[in-house]
């Protein structure tokens, strides 16, 4: 379970916050739609939220290295399962970075954290962005912290992540300095979707829903 302490301006070893992460890896989407089913009864505290979401997500891109499966030996986390979802189609980005324990130089961390601070601020009213937030799982960076943003497609994704001057600036800084010692990226594409984010459900099609302006 992660914490967005970044949002909430809480220690991150308080693990306090507004807004919580759970993510799991299931070997079956009848599995993970059990989780969803269930959800309040493996974590009853999940039924005071003010809002929840809960989805079950399959990766169609990776690359990168994680520990979160193996906390000692990184490695890549998933393969893709599904194609590429159709254009227009949202998009769920998750990612992680990580340090090595083995003299390890906290100001390296302290360096990559500044940047990801930056990007958040800059992401204010970007196109397509329905949602960001970061997280802090147990131990810290012990665990590859994750980032997990929303987007109304495709497009709008690769727009912000190629374009945007902060982001481009700190993903360009990750490879010149080294200020993390691995990353992981992967795109999911949404195959069952439960409760709402931000007052809607965050992986339905836009226009579908008339969230694009093109219904009243």
């Amino acid at each position: 379970m992660g914490a967005d302490c970044r949002a909430a301006g809480t220690d991150p070893a308080s693990r306090e916050a507004f807004t919580f992460l759970v993510v799991g890896l299931h070997n079956s989407k009848e599995s993970a739609g059990r989780l969803v089913d269930d959800v309040t009864i493996v974590a009853p505290w999940f039924a005071d939220a003010a809002e929840r979401w809960s989805g079950v997500l399959a990766p169609f891109r990776t690359k990168g290295e994680s520990n979160l499966i193996h906390p000692m030996a990184p490695a890549r986390l998933f393969d893709p399962l599904v194609a590429t979802p159709a254009r227009g189609a949202p998009v769920v980005v998750f990612t992680t970075a990580g340090w090595s324990r083995d003299g390890l130089d906290m100001a390296r961390v302290q360096d990559f954290g500044t940047g990801v601070a930056a990007v958040r601020i800059s992401m204010t009213a970007v196109p397509g962005l329905r949602s960001q937030q970061t997280f802090f799982l147990p131990g810290i960076i012990a665990l590859d912290p994750p980032t997990l943003t929303f987007w109304d497609d495709g497009a709008s994704l690769a727009a912000w992540a190629h374009r945007q001057a902060t982001h481009k600036r700190q993903m360009d800084r990750y490879r010149t300095t080294g200020n993390a010692d691995r990353a992981s990226l992967t795109r999911l594409t949404a195959l069952r979707s439960s409760g709402t984010w931000y007052g809607r459900d965050p992986v339905a099609m836009a226009r579908a829903h008339g969230l694009d302006g093109s219904d009243s």
